[in-house]
């Protein structure tokens, strides 16, 4: 049983990820945390929330509601044509009885960190601003943690929010930069394997035949809200029926490690020049001019078993 904290913007690709950390038999959500991006850091705490309520997960998961805005304090705007008005494919789910906790999110992975000395693994689908706010006000931080798991970044292939980096990054590149370069044990889970892994509309019609009684009504808010998602991969990809695995994947990775395969790489994150803003920065040298710890970066995944344990925890 890996316990697990989920920093999310929740949008479509977040809510997946979720719902298959909730479902695990091998993971325990211990909270939460969100912030700005996909939507605004409240909105995604609300997501979550009705995720959990979704999941008949059987235990409730505290959320906090965090980052709304970048270090430097930039936002950005939502991304309403990716992941609809709400975040989550414009799909109403019902409401939670739960409510946020009222607390500051860095302070909740703190003191999560302190109470799991050593067990706690974070996992990131969105910017890294809650998370750099905790290391700031504790450098003690990464030795507190078994593993930080992040979704972002591309090395070998495009960006998808510039020619040179991925959204999660770009929105917060100072963040990214103190969390890459911060001494966490950390995997980054990019561009390079995300896009090379797909749920098609054959997966999502699999599941449904085959799925859970008590799973039904979550992979029916899958079938609705990747609607949205399918057609913007339509639209920007020319993929038919059929999307990248960004959130998800960094999820099944933190699960078991063992589906990818990794380059150990000293990374940094470009944050003042705005045209390569969130370009990750490596330094392969033998005698780097980077002083800080390497990362294990994914560079080549097994895709067909990532997706087959993705359904396979709604079966």
């Amino acid at each position: 049983m890996r316990r697990i904290l989920i920093d999310a913007d929740t949008g479509i690709d977040d809510s997946i990820a979720i719902l298959y950390a909730l479902a695990s038999p091998n993971l325990r959500v211990e909270g939460i945390t969100t912030c700005f991006g996909n939507s605004g850091a409240a909105q995604s705490a609300d997501n979550c929330l009705r995720l959990i309520r979704l999941s008949r997960c059987g235990y409730e998961a505290p959320v906090v509601a965090g980052a709304e805005c970048a270090l430097d304090g930039g936002r950005g705007q939502a991304p309403a044509h990716i992941h609809g008005e709400n975040g989550i494919g414009n799909v109403i789910l019902p409401e939670s009885r739960q409510r946020p906790l009222d607390m500051d999110a860095a302070d909740f992975i703190l003191q999560k960190a302190q109470e799991l000395e050593g067990e706690l693994t974070v996992v990131t689908t969105g910017r890294l601003t809650n998370l750099a706010r905790a290391l700031q006000k504790d450098p003690r931080l990464p030795r507190r943690l078994r593993r930080v798991v992040c979704m972002g970044g591309c090395l070998g292939v495009p960006g998808n929010i510039s020619p040179a980096a991925e959204a999660n990054l770009h929105g917060d590149p100072l963040a990214a930069d103190l969390v890459l370069r911060g001494g966490f044990p950390l995997i980054l889970v990019g561009l390079d394997v995300t896009t090379r892994t797909f749920i098609t509309e054959k997966n999502l019609l699999e599941t449904e035949a085959h799925c859970a009684e008590r799973s039904r009504e979550a992979v029916a808010y899958m079938r609705e809200a990747l609607r949205l998602y399918f057609e913007f991969h339509r639209r920007t990809e020319g993929m038919a029926g059929r999307c990248f695995v960004h959130d998800p994947l960094a999820m099944l990775i933190a699960e078991d490690p063992s589906l990818g395969e990794y380059k150990m790489l000293r990374v940094r994150v470009e944050h003042e020049a705005p045209a390569f803003r969130g370009m990750l920065l490596t330094d392969g040298r033998f005698q780097s001019g980077m002083d800080h710890d390497e990362i294990s970066v994914c560079v080549r995944v097994d895709s067909d078993r990532a997706v087959r344990r993705l359904f396979s925890v709604f079966q």
